[in-house]
């Protein structure tokens, strides 16, 4: 058996369906292959063998490829979706076209996970850092694909420290580089630079952090077990971008 250097990774196509027993609706489809595809609906009120039309609707998150709409018959009805089969092969075409750009996006090569630490200054100029499992590092939380990163970076500060107002400055650093050995869990690290306008905070009962500490000279940052080299850096880069605005300031 032939085995890949990268897992893969299948995303579901929006598609839209009609026909007279469900009308006009949107599901989502897996599964396709050069014989049909499976869309998932609750409880189907349709009977197999019935014809209906099926459109890919987010065809311009593929390199815009042409919209397909394609005349598709019912093979199976289940539960949780139904089974549908293609009728021609120019059907066939257009859809596995899409589908197959889809399909090869291979995890650690063309797709990571997206986690957004955060450099934290408040109103005395101070970063916080936070412990966890022995080193320091900053904020952070994986983003939900769908959401809108600067949204989910200020929800994220103000559920777990309570910052009322948080507001972006500035992208620290990128970087993107996958984890070899477990492709899986590659990674694409954002660290970006938020003003809040409070001076201190407190740690939930729950937090996954163990202790926090606001630091605001390069020796703190040089004395620090960083958790990485990038967390490290992103701290020197932001207390060097602060000491250049407060020297501005007083010029």
């Amino acid at each position: 058996m032939e085995r890949r250097q990268h897992p893969r990774v299948q995303i579901p196509l929006l598609v839209g369906i009609k026909h007279p027993s469900i009308g006009q609706t949107r599901a989502m489809a897996r599964d396709a292959s050069e014989g049909g595809v499976f869309v998932h609906l609750d409880d189907p009120k349709i009977k197999r063998g019935a014809k209906l039309k099926v459109t890919l609707l987010n065809s311009n998150s593929v390199d815009n490829q042409p919209t397909p709409t394609v005349d598709m018959e019912v093979q199976r009805v289940e539960a949780d979706g139904i089974g549908l089969a293609f009728t021609n092969a120019t059907g066939t075409h257009l859809w596995t076209s899409v589908q197959r750009l889809r399909e090869e996006l291979a995890i650690g090569r063309d797709y990571f996970q997206v986690h957004q630490s955060i450099v934290v200054v408040n109103a005395e100029t101070q970063i916080l850092t936070l412990q966890q499992n022995g080193k320091w590092l900053f904020p952070g939380t994986y983003l939900i694909v769908g959401e809108d990163w600067q949204a989910a970076a200020q929800a994220f500060l103000n559920h777990q420290f309570g910052f009322e107002a948080p507001t972006f400055e500035a992208t620290l650093a990128i970087d993107s580089t996958p984890n070899v050995v477990l492709p899986e869990a590659a990674v694409m690290r954002m660290i970006h630079l938020y003003r809040v306008t409070e001076n201190r905070c407190r740690l939930p009962d729950d937090s996954v952090y163990k202790e926090l500490r606001w630091i605001s000279r390069q020796r703190d940052v040089e004395e620090a077990t960083f958790a990485s080299d990038l967390y490290r850096d992103a701290a020197k880069l932001a207390l060097r971008r602060l000491f250049d605005e407060a020297l501005i300031a007083v010029s």
